[in-house]
């Protein structure tokens, strides 16, 4: 009988892997416990399987458990094993893919981390809003999630890992200026907003067909923490910059209500209504 244990993921993403034992590495194959046996067919059968990070599917024989064996395998694994100086012990991510066309990938558990840890450090360097988006979409592909749910989770890691402290001031060849909003937040915000003001919902689309938007600092003298950042129209972020303003926040120092002249909003906070997962490794053994 197998078992599922359960722990807190070192990552802000939940995955699942598979424990190596040295007789199934001796033997070239993967034993897929009973437990998850649900992703895979029922019958014996051909599956594909991209290994690491490489976007080439290989054919791979799959045992069902209603086989001889009486076990779920995937053969043909020893080549792979020895490349990656597999061990007794050694844990393998797994993801499903496409049960329909079954369709996995297998990632040594430390290279899946240490991939995903590097694609969150290239997103937060991004240089644009281009490359940031386009970093959005490498995590997506990576941890097999759409990219509305990348953009939640890393908007969440953003909240729990950027420091509320002073606004820095970047120096210009003729001036100085405060430092703008990073371009990972704007494209969070940019996604999770869909371009709707969290101040007025007021939103339009551009000729490029992407929504306008802008973003602004609730408190002007604090940097780029996500709970000092909303996304606004031009309209409402002129209202910030030169109307008379009342802020109101909660007592975790989010922006829940705003008054331009005594005119009060409502100011829309999605991490506020939103009850965010934990982040869970489920080991099957």
């Amino acid at each position: 009988m197998s078992e599922v244990i359960q722990s807190k993921s070192k990552i802000n993403y939940s995955y699942s892997t598979i424990k190596i034992t040295q007789s199934r590495i001796d033997k070239g194959l993967i034993a897929i416990p009973v437990s998850l046996a649900e992703w895979f067919p029922e019958h014996n059968a051909t599956i594909q399987v991209s290994l690491d990070d490489s976007d080439v599917l290989q054919t791979k024989n799959y045992a069902s458990y209603r086989s001889a064996t009486r076990e779920c395998r995937i053969g043909g694994m020893a080549e792979w094993f020895n490349k990656n100086k597999i061990k007794d012990g050694n844990e393998i991510v797994v993801q499903l893919v496409d049960k329909e066309n079954f369709i996995y990938k297998l990632i040594p558990e430390h290279k899946f981390l240490l991939k995903t840890q590097e694609l969150q450090k290239s997103f937060d360097a991004s240089e644009d809003e281009t490359e940031a988006s386009e970093q959005i979409i490498k995590l997506s592909q990576w941890t097999d999630l759409d990219e509305q749910k990348v953009a939640f989770n890393e908007y969440r890691r953003l909240i729990d890992t950027v420091k509320v402290e002073e606004r820095r001031s970047v120096k210009r060849p003729s001036s100085r200026a405060r430092e703008s909003v990073p371009y990972n937040l704007r494209v969070l915000l940019g996604n999770i907003y869909q371009g709707h003001c969290q101040v007025c919902d007021f939103w339009f689309l551009k000729q490029d067909n992407n929504p306008y938007f802008e973003t602004h600092h609730t408190d002007p003298s604090l940097g780029s923490n996500p709970k000092n950042i909303i996304l606004v129209c031009a309209n409402c972020h002129r209202q910030f910059e030169y109307a008379n303003v009342h802020p109101e926040r909660n007592k975790e120092g989010w922006l829940i209500m705003v008054s331009f002249n005594e005119r009060t909003y409502s100011v829309n906070q999605v991490v506020l209504k939103t009850a965010f997962e934990d982040f869970f490794k489920k080991l099957f053994v």
